[in-house]
């Protein structure tokens, strides 16, 4: 027990100011309070330091719940034995509040983003050479930095929106006839060639832009097509010429 109180003397701490109480006591509760604490019962905020004789009732009521005390008479006996029992302050079940209902409605047609959005790694793969991924995604990252900061819109829909409207939705192959005359037969496109077509044409008019920085200029050409504006847009309007054109040949 001396060993204790000499340890307990050696590592007393003087009373901090009052100007920031919280780095003393955190989830306390003071004694204005309607239903304070049983820890700030036993040890309120006005109380200046740990005397000998709160020392002593601790070592009591540790001994006592060492000898198997079970009828709890003191306040420090209690707090020791609630901490002895964490059982009584798990509860198995959550009941949320209307608070959080209301805002879990609020989210519950909202779909979970994806860690990578397939069309933006699609860009990237179409800009990547030699194998240097990370070039190419640090290009696409400050060309949808510099989109963002223009139109002040989210880059992503904007590089949605803008490759929908420039994809063209028909192409036209050429097919051996078995004579000498071959025939051009529109196909049809899916997203993925659609988009390819329509990035393709992005990356071509931006390589015509006056900047040096190949994101500055990936950037302006996307805005330029999300207006409506880019060189790409002839050049559909070209395929989709040429397919009604050969209308005749579509086979089902």
């Amino acid at each position: 027990m001396s060993l204790i109180r000499s340890c307990t003397r050696i590592a007393r701490i003087p009373r901090v100011s009052t100007a920031i109480p919280s780095l003393i006591r955190f989830n306390s509760t003071t004694t204005e309070s309607k239903n304070p604490s049983l820890l700030t019962q036993i040890y309120p905020v006005s109380k200046e330091n740990i005397t000998e004789e709160d020392l002593d009732k601790w070592i009591d009521a540790v001994n006592n719940l060492k000898a198997g005390k079970t009828h709890h008479e003191t306040l420090e006996e209690i707090y020791l034995g609630q901490l002895t029992q964490p059982d009584q302050f798990l509860k198995t079940s959550f009941e949320p509040t209307a608070e959080q209902i209301e805002e879990t409605q609020k989210y519950a047609d909202k779909r979970i983003p994806l860690r990578t959005d397939p069309t933006v790694d699609n860009l990237v793969n179409l800009i990547m050479r030699h194998g240097r991924k990370a070039r190419a995604q640090k290009i696409v990252s400050r060309a949808l930095y510099i989109v963002q900061m223009k139109l002040r819109q989210d880059p992503i829909e904007v590089l949605k929106e803008t490759l929908d409207k420039l994809a063209p939705v028909v192409n036209t192959k050429t097919v051996s006839t078995g004579v000498a005359k071959r025939k051009i037969v529109p196909i049809p496109l899916n997203e993925k060639q659609r988009n390819r077509f329509a990035i393709r044409w992005i990356l071509d008019a931006s390589d015509n832009r006056k900047s040096d920085d190949f994101a500055v200029r990936l950037a302006e050409e996307l805005i330029n097509a999300y207006q409506g504006k880019s060189s790409g847009f002839d050049k559909k309007a070209q395929m989709h010429k040429q397919a009604t054109q050969q209308r005749a040949y579509i086979t089902f």
